[in-house]
């Protein structure tokens, strides 16, 4: 990135990168705080349920890399915008598949959002890269939009019906647009770049496939033809996207990446950690609808588990700095593990105190991988894959981020009322075990690494 593409960035353009961070992550967020009433508005079943939150994440998931590659290629400020006005574009389909009641509608709707996020994550991440001590800020904001799209709905279900909860996101993600095309500033990396369209094809056809295989698979049984189809599909289309990006001249991912202890590391916790916040959010918020918690209520629970994972993630930095980033990405995830462990202890009486200080340890170690995986997937390789590398690993933290609610929402099933409370807590025995699963390996794999130090 020679010359004026390497300046050094404003504040405006950190601000810019941040908010439109938070904006594109609201329709995920706002969904997930409205599927019980999404649910009894609808008729939607659990199946259908996992699809408006997984249509995001697998939409964002299969976009991340791609648009690294468009980011570098035609500016991360000029994608970022593209990206905003998918969101406001997905929002109004949200809206109208509610006004119509069609659940299908809100998948594409959802899907639509979550293109526009991975171009959002993508393009902010590479935007800022050059300013380390700005990670953590954008991290945060990503929490930070996690948590608030329960309030949002939470606000306007309370005066109109549950589709208006994304008027308000659409008319945010635009104001923010205009934000960034008057204040922030413009990037960009071209050179050796280009467009890899069979490395996509290839590994946005591996990441749904296997998303849809783990959702038709818990309804319709593993050994079931479709299902089998499914994974076997999944399975080709990964190994195809190695093939191809291994052979490519231009990949949109090097595998040889993956020869960093640190940036496999940090792979390793995004993954973890977003399938224990997205899965964890899904699981949770029906079994507070099932219990008859309103909308207020489940936004307040939620985010104590957003609020603190927030927080962790701005103080990351800072822990970094004193500690290094093997201690704080191996202490976020042991620390994870436990507060996902305590929910075995709740019960069918226990409020919102009592869920209050279980999810906010579960948030906080996971704030701290969030922000620290981010930083050390960036810094962990030569500056040339700087962008590279944060869409590598946000495509990790998607994959994450989709099989969660796919793989959780399998233990819902058709529980309804209490009954939901043992999905938490068969919910809170898997998520302990992939976390305390994920810290070994980060541990194993940094224990003779230093992922502050940029790798050939």
């Amino acid at each position: 990135m020679p010359g004026d593409r390497e300046r050094p960035i404003s504040a405006a353009t950190v601000g810019f990168a941040c908010l439109a961070m938070l904006i594109s992550y609201l329709p995920f967020s706002a969904a997930n705080g409205a599927l019980g009433t999404i649910a009894a508005t609808t008729g939607a079943e659990t199946p259908d349920l996992q699809w408006v939150t997984d249509a995001f994440a697998v939409a964002l998931g299969a976009t991340v890399l791609s648009a690294g590659v468009l980011g570098d290629l035609f500016g991360r400020r000029r994608i970022a915008l593209l990206g905003l006005a998918l969101t406001v574009a997905g929002a109004v389909l949200d809206v109208v598949a509610g006004a119509t009641s069609a659940v299908r509608l809100l998948w594409v709707g959802q899907a639509v959002a979550g293109v526009g996020g991975g171009m959002v994550m993508s393009a902010t991440l590479a935007l800022i890269a050059v300013r380390p001590r700005a990670i953590p800020l954008w991290a945060a904001a990503v929490v930070a939009g996690l948590g608030g799209g329960p309030f949002i709905a939470s606000a306007t279900t309370t005066y109109a019906a549950w589709q208006w909860t994304f008027a308000p996101i659409a008319a945010l993600a635009a104001a923010t647009a205009v934000f960034g095309l008057v204040r922030s500033g413009e990037s960009s990396a071209p050179d050796g770049r280009r467009l890899d369209v069979p490395g996509q094809v290839a590994g946005s056809t591996g990441i749904a496939a296997l998303t849809f295989a783990v959702i038709y698979g818990g309804s319709a049984g593993w050994g079931s033809p479709v299902t089998v189809a499914a994974f076997v599909v999944a399975l080709a289309g990964l190994a195809a996207f190695g093939l191809v990006e291994h052979r490519s001249p231009a990949p949109l991912f090097r595998p040889s990446l993956f020869a960093s202890r640190g940036f496999t590391a940090a792979g390793v916790g995004a993954t973890a950690v977003l399938f224990a916040m997205a899965g964890g959010a899904f699981v949770l918020s029906l079994s507070f609808s099932g219990r008859h918690v309103d909308a207020l209520g489940i936004a307040n629970r939620l985010g104590c588990l957003f609020a603190a994972n927030a927080v962790s993630s701005l103080a990351a930095g800072a822990l970094q700095t004193r500690f290094g980033s093997r201690p704080v990405l191996v202490g976020g995830l042991v620390t994870a593990a436990l507060g996902a462990l305590s929910l075995l202890t709740v019960d069918a009486g226990s409020g919102l105190g009592a869920y209050a200080w279980r999810l906010f340890v579960l948030g906080t170690g996971s704030g701290l991988v969030m922000a620290t995986s981010s930083a050390v997937a960036v810094q962990s390789v030569p500056r040339s894959f700087a962008g590279m590398a944060g869409a590598g690993n946000n495509a990790m933290r998607q994959l994450g981020a989709a099989l969660g609610p796919a793989v959780l929402g399998v233990l819902v099933g058709t529980r309804t009322g209490a009954d939901l409370l043992d999905a938490v807590h068969a919910a809170a025995v898997l998520l302990a075990l992939v976390l305390a699963a994920a810290a070994a390996a980060a541990l194993l794999l940094l224990h003779r690494n230093d992922p502050s130090e940029r790798t050939a």
